[in-house]
């Protein structure tokens, strides 16, 4: 009869998986638990009001950059330098906007996984990006000359790319495998309908470009806060924070062709 005071039997142990916070965001799964949780058909499934949230949030953030970017943007460096110089202008502030979302965009991605504030992993960083990318499109709005947009386009950028990083994020967090087709699937069309507001935004707001900078800014920040407020945010403890290093955040953009031969083949063709 084995001894309950001595030493465990010897055998097989499992792998140790860092806990993660529940769906409800205030407690922590035990490491089976979270090892077991998505594929399990009895996986807490989210509500529609999530969903439409969310959905709406995902809208307002593609709203407050795609106005600028798509007609604000245009007009406000045709204003500075005239027609015949706007076109070069108009390409080094995009160039080296979307230069920053590049490795923005992973970076505050990587960031908001380490993060361990009380408010959550995801939140912090939404909140920071919209405040930050709404001072950029301030500064765009109030620019006297092209450095001036230039840097306003950027801090922008960077924001804004902050705020995508963290709330596409919040799929994996919070929407169980069952159900993230359907969301992924609504996420999709933020695009197109962000789009179109932001050009009917615009529009209604012709001959006043601090108006049409700010104003879709504001309609979609709302979307955003308001998503924010209402998240049950995953919480992270320090204990369990990932490691990170400049190593590692560069071979986010590198993929083994050998060892993902499809996404290889995908970006070939």
């Amino acid at each position: 009869m084995p001894n309950p005071s001595g030493p465990p039997p010897s055998g097989p142990t499992q792998p140790h998986l860092p806990p993660m916070a529940g769906l409800d965001g205030m407690t922590y799964r035990t490491p089976a638990g979270v090892g077991l949780e998505p594929a399990s058909p009895a996986a807490h499934r989210v509500g529609w009001g999530f969903i439409w949230l969310y959905t709406l949030a995902f809208i307002g953030t593609n709203l407050v950059f795609l106005a600028p970017l798509l007609v604000t943007l245009p007009l406000k460096v045709n204003s500075l330098v005239g027609i015949d110089q706007a076109p070069n202008s108009l390409a080094v502030v995009a160039g080296a906007g979307a230069l920053l979302a590049i490795f923005g965009n992973p970076f505050f991605g990587r960031m908001s996984d380490r993060t361990t504030s009380p408010l959550g992993m995801r939140r912090p960083w939404m909140i920071i990006g919209l405040v930050g990318g709404s001072l950029g499109i301030l500064i765009v709005a109030l620019a006297p000359n092209i450095p001036v947009v230039l840097v306003g386009w950027c801090i922008a950028q960077l924001s804004f790319n902050a705020l995508l990083a963290a709330q596409v994020a919040v799929i994996p967090d919070q929407v169980p495998i069952a159900q993230r087709g359907l969301v992924s699937g609504l996420v999709g069309v933020c695009l197109p309908i962000a789009s179109v507001s932001a050009t009917f935004l615009v529009k209604l707001f012709t001959g006043n470009q601090l108006a049409m900078l700010l104003v879709p800014s504001a309609i979609g920040g709302s979307f955003v806060l308001l998503f924010a407020a209402t998240l049950n945010d995953r919480r992270l403890a320090r204990a369990d924070r990932p490691a990170w290093s400049l190593r590692e955040f560069a071979s986010t953009f590198y993929v083994d062709p050998r060892k993902n031969p499809d996404f290889a083949l995908r970006v070939i063709a």
